[in-house]
């Protein structure tokens, strides 16, 4: 259990940074720290393990003050993800990644299998990828690496400073979903900042919302959205977000963002394995810039498998209704009941496909608001 009381920051220009910050991080809990610049969420992360040493007030790891606990030792003992990752160019993915594990003494037999664990652990295969160095990774690679180094000694809290901010919106995405799942597994506390909104409503179990050093509201994701403390909580988060009874619903908040897409020219036969393997009874079929052509469905390909020479673009219906992802979520509803679907693509204002919203999705936020 991590634990903050009455901790204050105050620099010797008299800038206060967090102000009698009062937190409890229950073990095994995923909190992220957001609020705008300035607000004191980093100063907080960095107090944990004394990269910046309070002013007055406690801070407990497991009920031991850190302030009487030797500062290299303490960091020995926290994991640390940051943005620029820090891999050392000249070392291996492995060196990288047991570095922590060396200056524990850890015997060289149990640093290798600790290592290859870890690796298949976020999906690197240790047999491609041990011996190879950063600039042969991407991004999302490195990054992956850097987390499986703060995860190397099993310490009871990892802290992650804004650490997928730096990659590609995919990559990101990716990220966060393999965080998801990690957490899942290694029940390590974790204290996560970032600045964006989306990502802490994604992967926190509580959202710690500071503002000008002190805590505005600290929740879980669904009552942030269901409960604003104030205003200023409403406005952080985003109109668009909210989920309450007398505000909008809008179509991208119900929809599914990555639908089983195909490209025109493929083949039937590849068609059908696809529908198979992603248990869907129909395909969007969109051209290299996710323009929208048409929908294949299961009827289509079974009339059609025996003649070799159709694809998807040949055969599929074109005459497919659509929605903007800004659309209300009522008008969606109105829409569908219309066209008698039971599903219908979601396009930005670009025409470009961007999710698919179902029965079942609707169901889901339908679920949320009555529950």
């Amino acid at each position: 259990m991590l634990k903050f009381e009455n901790v204050t920051k105050r620099y010797v220009d008299g800038t206060v940074a967090v102000k009698s910050l009062n937190l409890q991080v229950a073990a095994g809990e995923l909190v992220v720290l957001i609020g705008p610049s300035g607000c004191g969420k980093s100063t907080t992360m960095k107090m944990i393990n004394r990269l910046v040493d309070p002013s007055s007030g406690t801070i407990t790891v497991d009920g031991k003050d850190i302030s009487k606990v030797n500062p290299v030792e303490l960091r020995r003992n926290i994991g640390y993800v940051i943005q620029q990752i820090g891999l050392f160019p000249h070392m291996t993915i492995a060196q990288n990644a047991e570095i922590i594990l060396k200056l524990k003494k850890v015997p060289e037999n149990e640093r290798s299998k600790k290592i290859d664990e870890l690796l298949e652990l976020v999906n690197l295969d240790p047999a491609q990828y041990r011996d190879r160095y950063p600039h042969e990774l991407s991004g999302g690679q490195q990054q992956r690496v850097g987390v499986i180094r703060a995860l190397a000694a099993e310490p009871s809290i990892i802290l992650m400073d804004e650490p997928f901010s730096a990659l590609d919106p995919l990559s990101r995405e990716q990220l966060q979903d393999e965080l998801s799942r990690l957490k899942k597994t290694i029940k390590q506390t974790i204290v996560f900042v970032t600045h964006d909104m989306d990502e802490a409503l994604k992967i926190a179990d509580r959202i710690i919302l500071m503002k000008d050093g002190e805590i505005v509201q600290a929740d879980t994701p669904d009552r942030m959205l269901r409960h604003p403390k104030n205003d200023f909580v409403r406005e952080f988060i985003g109109e668009k977000r909210m989920v309450s009874d007398d505000s909008p619903i809008y179509v991208a908040e119900a929809m599914i963002d990555k639908p089983v897409t195909i490209d025109p020219d493929k083949g039937i036969a590849y068609c059908a394995k696809l529908m198979r393997k992603k248990l869907v009874n129909s395909l969007l079929v969109i051209d290299g810039e996710r323009k929208l052509l048409g929908v294949l469905t299961a009827k289509k390909v079974e009339e059609n498998y025996r003649d070799e020479d159709l694809t998807a673009g040949k055969i599929m219906n074109t005459d497919v209704p659509t929605i903007e992802d800004e659309t209300l979520l009522s008008d969606a509803v109105t829409l569908m009941q219309e066209k008698g679907v039971g599903a219908l693509p979601v396009i930005n204002k670009e025409g470009r496909l961007v999710g698919l919203v179902t029965n079942s999705s609707l169901m889901d936020v339908l679920l949320k608001q009555i529950g």
